[in-house]
């Protein structure tokens, strides 16, 4: 298996929590741990998903269940090929699943999904992302990064210097996204390594539920808590300032 690369060993400890919100009636998101196991004292390699689904009620969920369940399976297959063109290649194939079942009956239907991916394989971590769900690092040394780019159109602009920070937060479109799993027959997906990974580095995977909770409080949060105490501390915090969309997250502990 191309992924057996000698490291010292790793254990990983996660929790993850989800939840509709105040103001939605289905929760759209989904999320996947594989393979799949009780939280805590996980070896590696291990994958986690999060996917924040779009389209009507059935098929943003729809779209979402489909992605974490082909990205999740086929990221541990056993595979000749570099870890990041395998990530890249198994969000391909949830993006042709999900825009297969979009347009294979005899009205199309408007349906796509985030999908953000950790994967911590061979005593490293990789990234893959498409959309505007995100990965946050919190290292050893209380530094939080994120480790994705938002798809959006404002992230663009932001990027491109058009718009400042604080503009971007107010902005109307803030999460019109110009990249989506699903929505068109092929996609393009952001792939990288973290590097180094360490013992005592903390991820944290969410769906943009999470968007009115600053990169400081998930910092705090992940660093003071346990995993699964962290997840639902964080979607607490969402739910309490509004709960304005569905809430996943994920917290991930290296040891």
């Amino acid at each position: 298996m191309f992924w057996k690369r000698s490291a010292r060993p790793l254990s990983v400890h996660y929790g993850a929590c989800s939840h509709v919100g105040q103001v939605r009636s289905e929760n759209q998101d989904a999320y996947g741990v594989f393979p799949e196991a009780a939280p805590g004292g996980d070896p590696v390699p291990c994958v986690f998903v999060v996917a924040d689904g779009m389209g009507g009620h059935e098929d943003g969920g729809q779209a979402s269940r489909v992605t974490v369940e082909i990205v999740g399976r086929l990221s541990l297959s056993e595979q000749e090929k570099p870890i990041e063109v395998h990530l890249a290649r198994a969000i391909s194939a949830a993006n042709e699943r999900v825009y297969t079942l979009a347009h294979g009956g005899p009205l199309p239907k408007k349906m796509g999904t985030t999908c953000s991916v950790l994967a911590l394989i061979g005593g490293e971590a990789w990234v893959a992302h498409v959309g505007d769900s995100r990965v946050y690092r919190v290292n050893q040394n209380g530094r939080i990064a994120q480790l994705t780019q938002d798809h959006t159109l404002v992230g663009e602009l932001q990027r491109e210097g058009v718009l400042t920070e604080a503009e971007a937060e107010r902005h109307p479109q803030r999460h019109a996204l110009v990249r989506a799993v699903g929505v068109e027959p092929g996609v393009e997906v952001d792939v990288e390594r973290v590097d180094p990974l360490q013992a005592g580095d903390r991820f944290v995977l969410c769906s943009d539920g999470l968007a009115r909770v600053a990169d400081e409080e998930i910092r705090d949060i992940v660093r003071g808590e346990a995993p699964q105490a962290a997840a639902e501390r964080l979607v607490y915090l969402a739910n309490e300032r509004g709960g304005h969309d569905n809430v996943t997250v994920l917290v991930v502990e290296v040891r």
